[in-house]
């Protein structure tokens, strides 16, 4: 199958390289050439617009940064808009807006363009391995037409209702996962403060009820020091921007939420945003002058 994919960064890098290896014809766009050049050497062929990908390929998935770059792509000069044909199948795997996902689906439905929202968690390792669980919403039919192709990304692959259902679901997703990286990093960095080495602290939560998936990867990232990005702070806070500004257009308070937003909007603000999510703890960590490191043995 002939597949377009628009957005090769990292995420997007890896997991079109899925794709190719699993024997699709590949053609990839992004701003920068030199991005997709891993995928280029393997034999993938390149498109200098969105609207070009269109010409060659039934089937075009993006996965990029923002809703506006996604809009871009879509109706933008040169963009999918331009190019689409009765038929086609657009598939957005960006962490998007739910409500930008029902316009598009809307305005694509006039060409006969089937739009699915697909968004994705299991970070970069899941899309280097192939494991990533996709989330999508959208029409059904053209879910099992594509499946070949999420299936080189994903080992789950849930279909989660109509179109902008699969961003729902990944908001809430996120919504908790950034709530738990939050805490966790306060909570560590108040333990440390007050005594107790890391590694204890973290053998005791990881084997209790505080347990979760963000504190399981403390011992290689936190514990390292390592805060260099798999998912980036900047990106973790327009996620959860995405997630509180869906609960306002359903009037679901969320005053935890907003509570981590404007955590994740400091550490920005002090020159984070490049960093990891997890960098919310190393902002912790200046402000109260310790380090969530275990001791030396």
């Amino acid at each position: 199958m002939k597949v377009g994919f628009i957005g090769i960064g990292q995420m997007g890098g890896p997991m079109s390289k899925r794709i190719l290896e699993a024997g699709h014809d590949l053609t990839v766009h992004d701003l920068r050439k030199d991005a997709g050049k891993y995928v280029l050497d393997k034999g993938a062929d390149w498109a200098d617009t969105p609207q070009a990908i269109t010409e060659t390929c039934r089937v075009v998935i993006s996965c990029l940064p923002t809703p506006v770059q996604v809009q871009e792509v879509v109706y933008g000069v040169n963009g999918l808009m331009a190019g689409w044909k009765n038929g086609d199948i657009y598939v957005d795997m960006s962490t998007n807006s739910p409500t930008v996902m029902r316009k598009v689906a809307m305005d694509a439905r006039a060409a006969g363009v089937a739009v699915l929202d697909a968004p994705v968690t299991g970070g970069t390792q899941g899309a280097q391995k192939g494991t990533l669980t996709i989330m999508v919403g959208g029409d059904g039919l053209a879910l099992e037409k594509i499946r070949p192709i999420l299936q080189a990304m994903g080992t789950k692959i849930v279909h989660v209702g109509d179109v902008g259902c699969g961003n729902v679901a990944k908001l809430v997703n996120n919504l908790i996962s950034l709530t738990n990286n939050t805490i966790d990093a306060q909570a560590f960095v108040l333990g440390v403060k007050a005594g107790i080495d890391p590694q204890i602290l973290w053998e005791i939560t990881t084997s209790g009820t505080a347990n979760n998936w963000n504190l399981q990867q403390y011992p290689q990232t936190v514990f390292q020091g390592n805060f260099e990005p798999g998912f980036k702070l900047s990106l973790g806070s327009k996620d959860i921007g995405l997630a509180l500004q869906l609960a306002r257009e359903y009037g679901v308070p969320q005053l935890v939420g907003a509570a981590v937003e404007q955590s994740l909007l400091e550490a920005q603000a002090a020159g984070l945003g490049d960093k990891s999510v997890d960098s919310i703890g190393l902002y912790m960590e200046k402000l109260v002058g310790v380090q969530v490191r275990p001791a030396k043995k």
